[in-house]
């Protein structure tokens, strides 16, 4: 059985969904979900539809998409198990909003998974963006971001690599620290280093350099296995390891 509700005129429908267990940690039940063209129950499927300009929120967490599907668990009176997005989708999370054409909010496990051709996470010291998916814990405050991904720090500072892991405060979401792994490219405005892997700690605004690791300034390149980047202090070192030395090549500039 499906049932349809809209407004032709005011294109405008607003819908309260009340749940209990399925949010853990939040103290209001009031799940809001309104759209601009239609919002349809499927009652053999126990699913929300809602078309057009859609809009789900609780609290300071909000989802805008073309549209979005809520999903009901299988029993009878169950709460809203998790939400589907798509079009245009922008997650609000306090001061953190993410951008992709798909998104899945779980709300037992509090997981958010962006997936499509670009998807972003921005706040006011990062913006972290991927061409495959990220997906976002938001008890353990983890991100895990797959495919072509970039991260963007204050500097400018900006991390290129396959994958990036990033951790976040608790409280502000914060960037805490973040790891990034295959073909790393750091670009700055006066270096460009490459590695296997890179790690970087907001506390220290130091990244870690590990595995082939070259640092070009200018004109000259310096190589060795592992080093590090002071991001205040501008300055960069690396290291040799036990099977091979630090390797330096210097060219004057010309004026």
């Amino acid at each position: 059985m499906k049932i349809r509700r809209n407004k032709y005129y005011i294109l405008h429908f607003l819908i309260l969904i009340y749940f209990k267990s399925s949010v853990a940690y939040a103290n209001s039940n009031q799940f809001k979900v309104e759209a601009d063209k239609s919002i349809e129950y499927f009652e053999k499927q126990k699913i929300y539809v809602a078309t057009g300009n859609a809009k789900a929120s609780k609290g300071n967490f909000s989802v805008k998409a073309d549209n979005i599907t809520a999903f009901m668990g299988k029993i009878e009176n169950s709460d809203i198990t998790y939400i589907e997005a798509t079009g245009n989708v922008i997650i609000i999370d306090q001061d953190t909003i993410a951008k992709s054409n798909f998104a899945r909010y779980n709300f037992k496990d509090k997981i958010i998974i962006l997936k499509g051709k670009t998807q972003s996470v921005e706040a006011k010291a990062f913006k972290l963006q991927s061409k495959k998916s990220i997906s976002f814990d938001d008890i353990k405050k983890i991100a895990t971001s797959e495919g072509d991904v970039k991260l963007v720090l204050s500097g400018p500072v900006t991390i290129f690599s396959k994958t990036i892991n990033a951790k976040f405060d608790k409280i502000n979401n914060n960037l805490i620290s973040a790891s990034a792994q295959g073909n790393v490219k750091i670009e700055t405005k006066s270096e460009t280093v490459t590695c296997i892997s890179a790690k970087y700690n907001n506390k220290t605004n130091l990244i870690s350099l590990e595995g082939n690791v070259i640092i070009k300034r200018d004109k000259s390149i310096l190589t060795g296995e592992k080093g590090y980047m002071n991001l205040n202090t501008r300055k960069s070192k690396i290291e040799s390891s036990k099977s091979k030395r630090v390797k330096g090549v210097f060219s004057p500039i010309q004026k």
